[in-house]
């Protein structure tokens, strides 16, 4: 039997794992990342748990999920800003310690990729999958393969304009859907609520702790009836709702998967997602197009960069 490894390289971590022929993970480690800072030293201990998980295993190849902007035809990480890192030739490094062939790609990506092969029905050929969490990232697969671009950068989803003065966003635009979807901005909106006197069931919770408003907070007390907190999602659901109305005119995908701890919100943001796409004209791909919530898969970016 042949197997795969698949490295999900985040800011904290990097989480390794041996997958084999059936897409499943039969062995796994981690390096604590933040312990690295210099990159050729992350680089040697990720290569040494590689080694120990596949000692006597005949491997086909290795795949890194890397939050960022990422050169996959060099396999270099242009910009982390989790990692901090800026033009990491990250594919060298590794492959001075491995022997087998190094793919390194973006982790929604990655993780995109391995959903579509894990819980998308074959029949799928044009997929986009949006990760909802701290940040917004995205994958397009189309005709079945995943869709890099010109410079690796497609799929940048969360840094599509919903309204052109918005908020201000980490990339040094304004608007960007990942400034009304993404976790750290979500949690600011609502606590600046709150302390400005907003009424709702959170503001309990927000004078116990302001840290303790979270999204997993805001969402039971959507569930629970609180007005307030249903509005929040039914803002989330909107802006998503003008982001994948301008994606299914523009790629016209089969599904949009949605996956990432913000996502197991469901229907408290895909209702206000469908009425705002049901609002399109062009109604032939916004008919066409399914709705998916991923289940909830924590480690989908190694199995979908083992399989880059």
């Amino acid at each position: 039997m042949t197997f795969r490894i698949g490295i999900d390289l985040g800011g904290t971590s990097a989480k390794i794992g041996l997958v084999n022929s059936s897409k499943k993970i039969v062995a796994e480690g981690s390096v604590p990342s933040a312990d690295f800072p210099d990159p050729k030293d992350l680089a040697n201990h990720v290569a040494d748990v590689c080694a120990r998980l596949s000692a006597g295993r005949k491997i086909q190849g290795v795949g890194v999920g890397v939050a960022g902007d990422i050169d996959s035809n060099k396999g270099v990480v242009r910009v982390s800003p989790n990692l901090g890192w800026k033009n990491v030739p990250l594919k060298r490094l590794l492959s001075r310690r491995l022997k087998w062939p190094v793919t390194v790609d973006n982790d929604a990506k990655a993780a995109a990729w391995g959903l579509y092969h894990t819980q998308v029905p074959r029949t799928i050929k044009h997929l986009i999958v949006m990760t909802l969490g701290t940040g917004v990232g995205g994958g397009v697969i189309l005709n079945g393969v995943l869709h890099r671009g010109a410079t690796g950068s497609a799929g940048e989803v969360g840094h599509m304009n919903i309204e052109e003065n918005g908020p201000l966003c980490n990339c040094g635009n304004r608007g960007c859907l990942e400034t009304y979807v993404g976790r750290p901005h979500i949690e600011k909106k609502v606590r600046a609520a709150l302390e400005g006197g907003q009424k709702s069931s959170l503001q309990a919770l927000f004078n116990k702790d302001p840290d303790l408003i979270t999204p997993l907070a805001v969402s039971e007390a959507a569930e629970n009836g609180d007005a307030y907190a249903i509005s929040i999602w039914n803002d989330i659901g909107r802006a998503l709702g003008i982001a994948v109305g301008d994606l299914v005119y523009l790629l016209n995908p089969q599904m949009i998967c949605f996956a990432g701890g913000l996502s197991q919100a469901r229907e408290l943001f895909l209702k206000p997602l469908r009425e705002t796409l049901a609002l399109r004209s062009f109604k032939t791909p916004v008919n066409a197009v399914r709705l998916k919530v991923a289940a909830n898969a924590a480690n989908i970016g190694v199995v979908g960069a083992s399989l880059l």
